[in-house]
């Protein structure tokens, strides 16, 4: 057997893939040997006596404890450095892997940094059993263990040699720290007890290997570092127990990062939302429950291993190649809206979300067919509201137009017939006629009117004066005054500037002329402008009946007449609604209420003031 040039590495991997991976991150400075199960693994151990192992854990056959085991239970091989590559990071896995002898740890994905750093720090240790072996020169292994963190403890725990990344690790010069007591000196009070055992245990020569143990160490600083420790008694030419030798790594940013990956794992694991890791060859490493549930899938090993294609029905897989991939390539992610693909071939409407990795892409996905139901429904009653409010605008222009030019039409012939006729009972019966006719325009106007206010959304403003309104309207009602000899008091002085549209004068001649019809003759009807902080209070009293609590929420609603009213008064049923309308669009309110006195009623409305 010819001695290699380079180092050999053996990767073991029931995952060709995974071996491919560490081939191409190994190949450069090393011959790597691959094996894909634990027998072949272990034929190639025995024959070929690599350097350093690179053990996958799950393996279908035997596992990679077993297999490490072996290596490290044979006389001839039992040197050589098993690295156990693991998706497994608990401590009971730990635990596990060190009952095993594994020399190291790496977590799968394998950082390639980590991997060459993990393997040359090996190889150096390796060097270094094998010169304790052929020489006994303790002094050689301090040099081959420079790059990791080295301590020399006598039996009372007082370091007798630390090496240059020792020093860097905990931040002092070498006097500050030669003859100190690690326990007291370097090690948090919280995990002292822990480590004097940690150094009991490796003063035992009984065991075979090296132990294991986790412990921070206090830097000059103040701060702890994690420290991945590996212990062996020192000896003296006799055999006799003379200290422990500790080598170690600094492992707080890696265990920093285990942290962070445990918590994110937790809170994907944890989401609503599908989400999933592909890699660069789309194939799914990472599946949380609620992606496979989404899915119609029992749990996320189905489609670990799995490409993302199985996912989607052909049509939509052309369109992820065509369109999505292309833009997600060009802004390194992608969100829309997609079909996918149940385990029992039905489809669903998902919200899928793109993000880039390093190497691959996540992604999520939400369920949204409810959403879209909705949608269609809320489609589907737009449309038929959107009909609905054409087929109203249609009969707006016919009461507008078929309706009422008709109407005007009777009521100037039956005008000209009251100028003519001398019949007493034809006077009657067309005074009849006219009345109803005026009725019948005044619905017609009314209804015309509330239905374009219906359609109106918002209104233009601008400056007016209250009080010159109030006074306008006033004016153009005179003449029901006087046919009534009711006597308006307007309590109204100077100007009420506020921001408003002209519509409003609506509201005060409604609320005037009701005044009017419904107060007794020879009484009183008085309008009155409050100052309420930001808004102006017009308020219209009359003396009338007034109207009865239960009713007073219902006056403002179409086509309410109250039954009490006097049946001598005509009306649309549509005035208060109106009023109404215009007081909302201006951003106000109205109301009624009992007069002070208890007869009659005070309706008002409010409008900001400019």
């Amino acid at each position: 057997m010819t001695l290699p040039d380079k180092p050999r590495i053996l990767v073991v991997d029931d995952e060709p893939m995974n071996v491919e991976l560490l081939q191409a991150y190994l190949s450069e400075e090393y011959e790597v040997l691959p094996a894909f199960n634990g027998h072949d693994a272990l034929d190639i151990v025995f024959s070929e006596v690599p350097d350093i192992v690179l053990l996958d854990v799950m393996m279908p056959d035997i596992n990679g404890y077993q297999v490490c085991e072996k290596i490290k239970n044979s006389e001839g091989t039992r040197f050589i450095p098993v690295i156990l590559v693991t998706a497994l990071s608990g401590r009971e896995d730990r635990l596990r892997g060190i009952e095993s002898k594994a020399d190291d740890f790496l977590t799968k994905p394998v950082d390639r940094l980590e991997l060459r750093m993990r393997v040359k720090s090996l190889l150096r240790i390796k060097s270094l059993h094998d010169n304790l072996i052929r020489e006994r020169d303790q002094a050689q292994n301090y040099l081959d263990v420079a790059a990791v963190m080295l301590l020399a403890l006598d039996s009372s725990q007082n370091i007798t040699l630390i090496n240059k990344r020792g020093l860097e690790i905990l931040g002092y010069d070498e006097p500050e720290v030669l003859g100190k007591n690690l326990v007291d000196n370097f090690i948090p009070f919280s995990s002292r007890s822990e480590m004097e055992i940690h150094f009991l245990n490796s003063l035992n020569t009984a065991g075979v290997g090296s132990n294991y143990y986790e412990c921070p160490v206090l830097t000059k600083s103040g701060e702890e570092h994690m420290v991945n420790w590996y212990s062996k008694p020192l000896t003296d030419e006799n055999g006799k127990v003379t200290g422990v030798l500790f080598s170690g790594q600094d492992i707080t940013i890696r265990k920093k990062a285990e942290e962070k990956l445990r918590e994110q794992t937790q809170a994907m694991e944890a989401s609503i939302d599908g989400m999933a890791i592909l890699n660069e060859q789309g194939i799914h490493s990472y599946v949380n429950a609620a992606h496979a549930s989404i899915f119609g899938y029992d749990n996320s090993g189905e489609l670990i291993g799995k490409k993302w294609d199985i996912l989607y029905n052909p049509p939509e897989v052309g369109l992820i190649k065509s369109v999505v991939f292309p833009e997600f390539r060009q802004k390194g992610k992608w969100k829309g809206e997609i079909l996918g693909r149940k385990k029992d071939g039905s489809t669903f409407f998902q919200e899928m979300s793109l993000t880039a990795l390093d190497k691959g892409l996540i992604s999520v996905v939400r369920d949204i067919s409810k959403r879209k139901e909705v949608e269609y429904q809320l489609n589907d009653y737009a449309d038929r509201l959107k009909s609905s409010n054409e087929l109203k605008d249609l009969f707006t222009d016919i009461l507008r137009h078929d309706l009422l030019n008709p109407a005007g039409v009777v009521k100037g012939f039956t005008d000209m017939l009251l100028n003519e006729e001398t019949d007493e009972n034809k006077i009657y019966k067309l005074q009849l006629i006219n009345s109803n006719v005026s009725r019948l325009i005044e619905m017609i106007e009314s209804a015309a009117k509330f239905a374009k206010l219906e359609d109106m959304d918002e209104l233009d403003f601008k400056p007016m004066d209250i009080g010159a309104i109030l006074r306008n309207v006033a004016e153009e009602l005179r003449p029901q005054l006087l046919a009534r000899n009711i006597t308006l008091d307007m309590k109204i002085s100077g100007k009420y500037p506020s921001i408003t549209n002209p519509l409003i004068d609506g509201v005060f001649t409604n609320f005037i002329s009701n005044a009017i019809k419904y107060s007794p003759s020879d009484s009183t009807v008085t309008v009155d402008v409050r100052d309420i902080g930001d808004e102006w209070k017009v308020v219209v009293s009359d003396q009338g009946e007034g109207i009865p609590d239960k009713d007073k929420v219902l006056i403002f609603n179409r086509f309410q007449r109250l039954a009490e009213k006097k049946k001598a008064v005509k009306g649309s049923g549509l005035g208060l609604a109106i009023a109404k309308r215009i007081a909302d669009l201006h951003g106000g309110s109205i109301g009624v209420e009992d007069t002070p006195s208890g007869k009659g009623s005070s309706f008002w409305a409010t409008v900001k003031k400019a």
